[in-house]
């Protein structure tokens, strides 16, 4: 150890370089400590403000869903009621974080939990009125109105949301107070290094030139890194120092640029100067992973497109079915409407089983935009063709080269042949009710075929639905006619038994005289 410290009393580039690195290891160690403490301090102020302004978007919400509920009431348009769909949705996600955050903070949720359950009740409340103004019920509708229960969820409000304003204020105080105390900890601590490192430096500026080849030594393997790690453009290794580090920098700008593309949805975005050939030499560097980021986002985001989609499109098709459940045609009518215009499909057409007696066929029930001799065959047998096969077999088809004149598709352009059909069998509870089939130019997605399937589905269970409603009643009324029938003969029996018994005493009556007479 002695002889260390005297190394260093004879050498003061060594002792400069002693003194600079124990400073610099302290400065480590604080700057590590006080970045926690600002990392903390960062979080916990972006916490406050996150559960300020869900606080504050909680109560935007609420006038959202009561200027949804009035507009619709005022118009009666489904399209005004989208701020109040909206503004369900978002109340769950406020309240839901406000939770979250305070139970992170360890405040009480108590007053947060009384509001939720007014705001729960508003909700109710909400849907009621959109009830009573679909029934036509105005006075309901009023009654409900005058009845001001939004005071209450106010009232509620303004005592959670003052309060805890109040603690996120002081939280968020006492974290800057803390991020200040942290940032004039580092700047002493920079201002030290500074006094101590601008004369070491410059002492230790002298062995820079013999450290040249090190250097170089240090920005090749930088290049053979930045091709093996990041990216590899597929040319010759370069030496220049200039360039190296250029090439560093930009790949690093690239992959900057890139993620930040994606993070707004720009999935189309590449990477400058990758190709297929450089695609196949990336595929374990951070451009390729980048590459491969995207496109799993990219695929992610239209899995959630068509599934969103779907849920739509049943939905809207529900409420279609909803409507004419009593009504077969006018069901048909306007399911096939909806399925092509939804489907993009220019033709469409409702095959339903129709039953009578032995004799088992399908009947063309609604059409959309059917030629005139397609519309004209409105009866096909089963297994006849591919909508009769497709019914047997129970099992969609789908077919991608039409057959010529199997369909025309005219316009006031022309007439042509369309290039894809889909027949897809109504089945529910192992039973085919019909089939539905479709014709377009354009081939449809698996997320499509999803979608018509389930329409199909529910179509079934419909169809079914009115038909056991309809043997039902064809029963009861079979039963009534019995029962009048049986009534009726049961009371010409009793006439006829007063006559029996009237002639029965008549003929006393005369015995009795005859006897009386010969007596």
């Amino acid at each position: 150890m002695l002889k260390f410290f005297s190394l260093l009393r004879g050498n003061a580039v060594y002792a400069s370089i002693f003194l600079l690195t124990i400073l610099i290891l302290l400065t480590t160690v604080l700057a590590f400590r006080n970045q926690v403490v600002m990392s903390e301090t960062n979080e916990t102020v972006s916490d406050a403000e996150i559960v300020l302004k869900n606080t504050n978007d909680l109560w935007t919400a609420v006038n959202l869903m009561d200027l949804g509920v009035r507009g619709y009431a005022l118009t009666k348009k489904d399209g005004l009621l989208g701020p109040y769909n909206q503004a369900i949705i978002r109340n769950t996600q406020y309240i839901d974080s406000i939770r979250f955050y305070l139970k992170k903070q360890q405040l009480p949720t108590v007053k947060l939990d009384k509001y939720v359950v007014l705001n729960n009740n508003y909700e109710t409340l909400c849907k009621e009125m959109i009830e009573l103004i679909k029934q036509d019920s105005i006075k309901g509708f009023i009654s409900l109105l005058e009845e001001d229960r939004g005071l209450a969820l106010w009232q509620s409000y303004s005592a959670f949301s003052t309060e805890l304003v109040e603690s996120e204020n002081d939280i968020q105080a006492n974290a800057k107070q803390s991020y200040e105390a942290a940032v004039f900890s580092n700047t002493i601590i920079q201002l030290l290094l500074f006094l101590v490192g601008a004369p070491s430096l410059f002492l230790i500026f002298s062995r820079i030139r013999k450290q040249t080849s090190t250097s170089r030594n240090l920005l090749l393997d930088l290049e053979h890194n930045n091709r093996k790690y990041v990216f590899n453009p597929g040319t010759d290794i370069v030496e220049n120092h200039e360039q190296i580090m250029n090439s560093s920098i930009d790949n690093l700008k690239k992959a900057a640029t890139f993620i930040g593309k994606v993070t707004k949805g720009e999935y189309d975005v590449t990477w400058p100067g990758m190709d297929d050939r450089t695609l196949t030499i990336n595929q374990n560097s951070l451009s390729g992973t980048l590459i491969n980021m995207r496109d799993q986002m990219k695929r992610i985001k239209e899995e959630d497109e068509n599934r969103i989609w779907v849920t739509e499109g049943l939905t809207k098709f529900t409420e279609i079915i909803r409507q004419y459940q009593e009504d077969v045609k006018g069901l048909c009518e306007q399911a096939i409407r909806f399925i092509a215009k939804y489907m993009d499909a220019q033709q469409g057409g409702v095959f339903l089983l129709q039953e009578e007696d032995d004799d088992k066929y399908l009947e063309l029930v609604a059409a959309f935009a059917f030629d005139k001799k397609k519309f004209v065959e409105k009866r096909i047998e089963l297994g006849e063709g591919l909508i009769g096969q497709a019914f047997l077999e129970e099992v969609p088809v789908v077919l991608k080269e039409v057959p010529s004149g199997y369909t025309h598709i005219t316009s006031g352009l022309g007439e042509a042949t369309p290039d894809h059909i889909l027949i897809v069998p109504m089945r529910y509870n192992e039973k085919s009710e019909g089939v539905v089939e479709i014709a377009g130019f354009s081939e449809w997605k698996a997320h499509q075929r999803n979608f018509i399937d389930k329409a199909a589905e529910s179509m079934a269970a419909s169809l079914s639905s009115v038909r056991s409603t309809h043997r039902m009643k064809t029963v009861l009324e079979q039963m009534q006619v019995q029962t009048e029938t049986l009534h009726a003969q049961e009371e010409e029996m009793r006439q006829n038994m007063e006559e029996l018994a009237a002639t029965n005493e008549e003929m006393k009556r005369k015995e009795s005289e005859y006897l009386k007479n010969i007596g």
